[in-house]
């Protein structure tokens, strides 16, 4: 009795594990005997035996192409594979029981398989003068609960379906490096069947059971691009527009075949879409001119109707190409795909799409708290200092792109354009009116926050487009003659007045706000240092006491206006690798770490502190990822910009110290004055372990503005002046990008599977470029890599969701080669 094994084109999966054979019809029938295990075999072709350390799931027939295949074989991994198989006939207390596919011997060319247990016990014989019904689940590893009491399994279909090793074909379906056919394999374990199998008194023990998959398959072949030489695809996805869930808990009773969706259909998660990320080894797929990206997606085995359903590229900048699928299903139903069945879709070739438009694949009803939001930091510092010394200069050069195009003549792409959503803005007031402050001065030519705000509205509420994209923009105070309490109400009637030209663009947020209520908009936040709040018509949030310190080494917290609390890690003073002189008067701590700034020389000494800055602040993103991870309903702000120390005062920080005495002197009667302590004071010092002095001998520590009056109550008591120690005005910001982003590429490509989570705002240095040149260097900043990693992440887990409905925002597509998929 032979198997063949297929995937067909709305077809059923067909996988057989069986107990009949050709060799087996030539021996005596074996009785089972109650209480004796129950052996479970397999067929010979069955399954086709692969190299466990290289598991091809497909591959085209004899005969067939890539092009043209209509079906694909299955091969079983034999000695990973895993089931579990449950018998309400069985033997009480041993109807259940795991169990692992392995192969039998294949010396005679035959490829048999059989089950092994993997506990002590298996699944055993009840009264054998009785009928026993078997029912098996494929793959153990994805059972939720069930078979175990009961004919009924529980298990999760994931959002984010992680897919394997990235394989390259040729047309005949061989391996080739040089082939135009590329695929990400599937992880087959989502691939759920189930196993039935009966056994009748007075036949062999050997029981079959016949696998059939529950799950819907989709298989998704990419054309590459007709206008540009190649994309970088960094994830595909699959949707459902009219937000019915197509991934998610569903149960499933193997006696009577019906399915239950409550689990997943009554949760507050968007389960309305699935993605296969197409990142292998931290980087992008490349798909070229006539090559061909092949991925597979499992599904709730649900009927989708026509016009529903829509895949999804995402290529590095953050623009997505989408298609609705058009078509029925070969199952008779007017749905395009079927329950169970499998069904190959082919796209038309990429491009013709120039908007980014990430956000249009959020579900509306998606929490606002739950995304992943790309965002540059120091915004408008482009294009300033380039020129620096990287050994001794201040670069104030953050990023290289401008972020939305204003006074941009030169350029051909924007931060927004390459996906970044979230913007902070330094503003100075020149005349009364706000405009950017970067670089240490004034943007020229200047801009002003009108400015800022025009060009916002244009890219998040283009005209006559639906609108599908929305902002965040920070406003940070600058201190140039304006108190905070001065600044800010001008600020405010800025804010007002453009608020009442622009009406329904301005939003604020909130924990309850959710992706379709910002559609179009852009929330206003200011960053505010001192307990002042906002007043006016437009709507805005503030954070107060927010820090604006460089030497944040912990998580810092500070009030929301909405109630809520913001919880920010933004240390930014770091130490320099690769300036390794220990020259005096800079501190240099050994490889690897450099030189180091001078105040955690002084936190090493009091509090032992680690001198590697980068290495504390990779662990600060971490910890925040971990509170993020908890559910809390925060505003988080990771914080990944900053700067390496350079051998510059203003950049290291430094110590001026002097001690005083409060000493007794006769003049006209007795006068008490401070005097300078002799060998007690001395010029500025890099490093805190050569201070000379206890403090713990001082009465006071403080600028000398702040030191009290001498009088006959500090007599003989001693006051320590100190002075510029909390300073950190810029560094080299090229090379600490090319380090930290860098770090934080390999924290996010991490985050798989079960460990996904929202990741709230993240700030960078050169977000939307890959590398900056600057003195004579070229920097790889990561700063297209690193953002493509944030959008993705939205699409690679459940959201959890407010009120509104699922429906998506857009039906942005591209037309290239007709509107219909193959």
């Amino acid at each position: 009795m032979k198997y063949l094994k297929y995937i067909t084109n709305g077809a059923l999966f067909a996988l057989l594990l069986a107990g009949c054979s050709d060799d087996l019809d030539n021996k005596p029938v074996v009785l089972p005997v109650s209480g004796d295990e129950i052996e479970f075999g397999a067929a010979p072709g069955g399954f086709t035996d692969v190299n466990p350390e290289s598991r091809t799931i497909y591959d085209v027939p004899a005969g067939s192409t890539f092009d043209n295949y209509q079906l694909l074989n299955i091969k079983w991994q034999y000695g990973i594979d895993q089931v579990r198989v449950y018998c309400p006939e069985g033997a009480e207390g041993f109807r259940t029981a795991d169990y692992t596919v392995e192969a039998t011997d294949a010396s005679s060319g035959s490829s048999t398989g059989f089950l092994v247990k993997n506990g002590e016990t298996g699944v055993r014989w009840g009264d054998t003068g009785k009928p026993h019904n078997f029912y098996a689940f494929y793959s153990l590893g994805k059972i939720d609960e069930g078979l175990q009491t009961g004919t009924t399994v529980t298990a999760t279909i994931p959002t984010g379906q992680e897919g394997g090793k990235l394989l390259t074909y040729n047309n005949d379906g061989n391996e080739d490096p040089n082939g135009t056919f590329k695929i990400i394999t599937p992880d087959m374990t989502f691939c759920m069947m189930a196993g039935k199998g009966t056994w009748n008194p007075g036949t062999d023990k050997n029981v079959a059971l016949t696998f059939t998959p529950i799950v819907t398959v989709l298989d998704v072949l990419v054309n590459g691009p007709s206008d540009v030489e190649f994309m970088n695809i960094v994830s595909i996805s699959v949707r459902s527009k009219s937000g019915k869930n197509i991934v998610g808990t569903f149960s499933y009773d193997l006696a009577d075949n019906t399915y239950n969706f409550d689990a997943t259909d009554q949760s507050h998660t968007a389960a309305s879409i699935a993605t296969v990320q197409t990142i292998t080894d931290n980087n992008p797929v490349r798909l070229e001119q006539n090559q061909q990206l092949n991925v597979k997606f499992f599904l709730l085995p649900r009927d989708i109707k026509e016009g529903d359903l829509v895949v999804s590229v995402l290529t590095e900048g953050g623009v997505v190409y989408s298609k609705t699928i058009s078509g029925t299903s070969t199952s008779g139903g007017d749905g395009v795909l079927g329950a169970g069945l499998i069904t190959r879709i082919k796209t038309p070739k990429l491009g013709g799409q120039e908007a980014n438009n990430w956000m249009s694949q959020i579900p509306d009803n998606a929490l606002f708290t739950q995304l992943s939001l790309p965002g540059s930091k120091n915004s408008f510092a482009y294009r300033v200092d380039a020129g620096y010394d990287p050994q001794t200069g201040l670069s104030k050069f953050y990023q290289a792109l401008p972020p939305l195009g204003i006074n941009a003549i030169v350029e051909t792409t924007t931060q927004f354009d390459e996906g970044i959503r979230v913007f902070d803005v330094h503003l100075n007031i020149d005349r009364r009116t706000p405009v950017v402050y970067a670089g240490g001065a004034n943007v020229s030519p200047q801009i002003t926050l009108e400015a800022v705000l025009n060009t916002l509205r244009d890219k998040v509420n283009p005209n006559n487009e639906t609108a599908s994209e929305c902002a965040v923009v920070f406003l940070n105070y600058v201190n140039d003659g304006y108190t905070v309490s001065e600044w800010l109400p001008m600020v405010m009637d800025a804010l007002d007045s453009w608020n009442s030209s622009n009406e329904g663009i301005l939003t604020t947020l909130d924990q309850n706000t959710t992706m379709g209520g910002v559609r179009g908009k852009v929330a206003v936040i200011i960053n505010l240092q001192t307990s002042d709040r906002p007043t006016g018509s437009a709507p805005v949030n503030y954070i107060n006491k927010f820090s604006t310190s460089v030497q944040n080494t912990s998580i810092v917290s500070a009030p929301y206006s909405s109630g809520a609390t913001v919880r920010i890690q933004n240390l930014q003073q770091c130490n320099n690798p690769e300036i390794t002189s220990g020259e005096t008067p800079y501190v240099y701590k050994g490889e690897g770490i450099g030189l180091v700034p001078y105040f955690i020389t002084r936190e090493n000494k009091l509090y032992e502190a680690s001198f590697n800055l980068i290495e504390m602040k990779r662990d600060l993103m971490k910890e925040l990822n971990s509170e993020i991870a908890q559910g809390g309903q925060n505003l988080y702000i990771n914080d990944l910009s900053g700067f390496c120390v350079t051998k510059n005062a203003s950049s290291t920080g430094y110590l001026n110290y002097e001690a005083y005495v409060c000493e007794e002197y006769w003049l006209l009667g007795t006068r008490y004055r401070w005097s300078s302590v002799d060998g007690e004071s001395g010029g500025p010092i890099y490093d805190y372990a050569n201070f000379p002095l206890d403090e713990s001998d001082y009465v006071g520590v403080s600028s000398s503005a702040e030191r009290p009056e001498a009088s006959s109550d500090y007599l003989d008591k001693k006051w320590l002046v100190t002075a510029g120690n909390d300073l950190g005005n810029g560094g080299n910001t090229c090379l600490f990008a090319e380090l930290f982003n860098g770090e934080a590429v390999t924290e996010y490509s991490s985050l798989v599977g079960g460990l996904r989570q929202p990741l709230g705002i993240v700030l960078m240095n050169f977000a939307g470029v890959a590398t900056v040149d600057a003195s004579n260097r070229s920097y790889a900043v990561q700063g297209i890599r690193l953002p493509g990693l944030i959008m993705m992440n939205n699409f690679m887990f459940p959201l959890k969701t407010g009120t509104t409905t699922t429906r998506s925002s857009s039906d942005t597509s591209y037309s290239k080669e007709g509107n219909v998929w193959d």
